[in-house]
This record gives structure tokens, sequence and C-alpha cells, in this order.
């Protein structure tokens, strides 16, 4: 189990908890969910952009003892960028555990002009152990590429590179005991939907913040899939023929219709039938917030990858039955494949949603036959989730709190309805006073 821990870190005074499949935090604006959840998506996907910095750095030519300190310096680096830090913040300390021998530790202190940055003596050492590999092959490839080869030679090497770096992703996700493909989808995403041309022509991405940047590269290249119907795209793919229908049916009750993308016209759709639709930039403000959410999860299942999916308000702009059909959604992603969430989150309908997720797993798992059907006449089997592999804090300035019932494995109900209790005792208060 993935562990972190987190001190005086931005608004987030203190937080430590195991990294479950399925994590909700919710709480108050500026309480520090969105740090937990960006935290721990930089330290899950640490992996790749370590793969990549060696890959596209020449390091051949330095001393072995160079190259962990040269990585060190590129974490810290992009740390500082990726949450807009400057040398003089104030002092923090986080701590990222991939497994009990295995950890990555960052931290400030006040009589510090830097951050400091620690690997385990296991990690460093198999990271030395796969930096050493990599500039190996590294010089045989190079030794072995001229021009006098021909082009099947050129060919042939070519797929050896893909196959290598194939080898290399696969040797670094056993060293993080870590193998999720990463996705963060940021809230504001209705402005997105509204900017969507425009954000294929940014010039310097640079003008982004980090988690927006990936996430708007991610959207460029996903929507261009879709330029057939649903039911098509899922009868392209090796889809079970349940979890097709789910997927279709969740996706056109949430979004009210069918996304659709044409580069000849318009480029981008929501049609209601065969002959109505709306653009993107003019539909619903639930419908530009939620239909990347529908997409990624949509393509993600259709291809059968493993992710770890970050997803900030899910709830914005939707009506609350929609949020519940939201969440059936979201815990269908996390049943297939493996897959892990976080959710951050200000709605108690979201949590009451899980609830029921929860109860159902616990209601119909023993049961069969008609009993069986009976729960999942109510929520779809799909969509259960097991209270074992979820966890559900309520974040505040103050510091946070596991909120998970333990002997009823539920979301605890004071806390989904703490809100609305503190705006019916104003109503109480006031009632009490009208003469």
């Amino acid at each position: 189990m993935q562990r972190i821990s987190i001190e005086n870190f931005g608004p987030v005074k203190k937080f430590e908890a195991d990294v479950t499949d399925v994590m909700l935090l919710i709480g108050p604006q500026a309480s520090g969910k969105s740090t937990i959840s960006k935290s721990i998506f930089i330290f899950k996907s640490l992996k790749d952009e370590i793969l990549n910095h060696i890959y596209a750095y020449n390091l051949e030519n330095l001393p072995d003892h160079h190259h962990v300190f040269l990585l060190l310096n590129f974490i810290k680096f992009n740390f500082l960028q990726y949450f807009g830090l400057k040398l003089d913040c104030k002092s923090f300390w986080l701590e990222y555990h991939y497994s009990n021998e295995k950890h990555i530790t960052i931290h400030k202190y006040i009589s510090e002009a830097s951050l400091d940055i620690e690997l385990s003596f296991s990690l460093e050492n198999e990271l030395n152990l796969l930096i050493t590999e990599i500039l190996n092959y590294k010089i045989i490839s190079k030794e072995q590429q001229n021009n006098f080869k021909s082009l099947e030679e050129l060919r042939e090497l070519e797929l050896n590179r893909r196959l290598q770096f194939n080898y290399f992703k696969s040797r670094i996700d056993n060293i993080f005991e870590e193998t999720h493909s990463h996705v963060f989808i940021p809230a504001g995403r209705s402005l997105m939907s509204t900017l969507t041309e425009q954000l294929q022509d940014i010039k310097n991405p640079d003008t982004l913040d980090y988690f927006t940047q990936s996430f708007v590269e991610r959207i460029n290249l996903l929507k261009t899939y879709f330029t057939d119907d649903l039911n098509t795209l899922i009868q392209n793919k090796d889809v079970a023929l349940n979890l097709g229908d789910n997927l279709s049916r969740l996706l056109k009750k949430i979004l009210k219709g069918e996304y659709r993308f044409n580069a000849d016209i318009d480029k981008e759709r929501i049609y209601f039938n065969n002959n109505q639709y709306v653009k993107l930039q003019y539909a619903s403000s639930g419908q530009q917030e939620s239909v990347w959410i529908l997409l990624l999860i949509f393509r993600y299942i259709l291809d059968k990858t493993s992710v770890f999916m970050v997803f900030e308000e899910p709830e914005a702009h939707l009506y609350p039955e929609t949020q519940s059909d939201i969440v059936e959604l979201i815990g269908l992603l996390a049943n297939v494949y493996n897959n892990q969430i976080i959710i951050t989150t200000h709605s108690p309908y979201i949590l009451s949603a899980f609830n029921n997720l929860l109860y159902a797993y616990q209601v119909g798992k023993n049961k069969v036959g008609d009993e069986r059907d009976a729960v999942e006449s109510i929520v779809n089997s799909k969509s259960w989730i097991d209270p074992n592999r979820i966890s559900a804090y309520f974040i505040s300035e103050n510091g946070y709190e596991s909120i998970i019932d333990q002997e009823l494995k539920l979301i605890q109900a004071e806390k989904i309805d703490s809100a609305s209790s503190i705006i019916n005792d104003k109503f109480n208060d006031l009632f009490n006073l009208d003469d």
C-alpha cells in the first residue's frame, strides 16, 4: 500500500494516509484538498518524468556518482514548477512511500536556501542500476547508427529502440511499484470547452500550469477519436457487451446527448438525435464541465488501460441526480483494470452516491438469484465499491479526519449532512426570533 505524509505544505498543516484505490477528499475551499491530490499525482507520475529525463539528456560522459545528483536536481526543479514555488518559500515536509523499502522525501527548512530531496537506499540503488543500463544501451545504439546501413537495417534498429524503451518503461514501473497511466482532470473544465479551438492553437504551453497543460494536451488528442457514435466505437473494440452497454447508457444519460468531432465543419457538437445538435461552446455549463470526464473514462475503458485518475469537483454544474450518475460511472471505472481514483469535492451528494455503491456491495455480495437481481435493479453491480478499497477524509484548516464509519463501512452521515445542519440551525434561530 502506498502512503503519503504532508506537513505545512501550502494550506495543508498535516495529512497522512494510505493511498487507497478510491480516495474522497471533501472540505471547504482552500482547505488543501487540491494540494493533497496534486502531491499524490506528482509522486505517482514521477517515474515517467524520470525515464524521459534519462533518455533526453546526455549523461554518458559524467561520473556515475553525478547521475542521481542530477536526477534529484531535475525532480527539485519540476517540483518547484508544478506548484509555483520559490526557493524562499516557507518550510514544509512531504514523504511518499511506494513500498516499505522505497520512498522519496522532499523538505524545506527555514535555515536552508533550497529544497532537499532524499531517496531511500533501495530506490536510489535501483535507479542507479537502471541509469547505467540505459546509458550503456544508448552508447551501443549510437555506435550502431550510421549512414551506410541499409533501409531494412535502419528499420530494424528503430524497432529495437521501441522495444528497448518499452522494456525500460516496464523496469521503472517495477522499481516504483506503480503501473498506472496518470490523468489529472482539473476544475474549470467549462472554459476549456468554450475555448476548445483556441486551446489547440496555444503556442506557448508554459502559459498554463502543469496540470492544466497536461489535461489540454490529452483532450486535444482525445477529441478526434469521437468521429462516430458511441455504439460504433464500442463495436470496434473488444469490450464485453454488458460493459459497453453500461458505458453508452451512462454517457448519454449524463451528457443528455452524444459528443461528436468533425474537422470539416464546426468541429464539436453534442447531438440530441441525428438531426438536432448544439455546438459545444454553446452547450450548457453542466455539459461543458462533464464532457471531458465522460470521454476520458470512455476511452480509457475501451483501451483497457490501467489508469490513476484525479477528478477535481466532478459535480460542477450538475443536478444532484446527475451527480449520482457520474459517481456510478466513476465506480464502473474503478472496477476495471485495477484503476485508482481520487476525487476532491464540495458536494454531499457525491458522498451520498458513493455510500449507495458501498452499501449495494455489502447487501448484494453474498446474494444470488432473484435477491441479487433485486439489488442490481437499484444499483448496477458493475459500479459496486468494496469498502476495503475506499477511504474518505474531511479536510479543513485545522487538519483532517477520516469520515469512514469503521463498523458500518460507510461514509459518516453526519459529515455528509453537516452543511445542511448549519443552514437549518440558522433558519431555526431566525424562526425562534419571529414573533
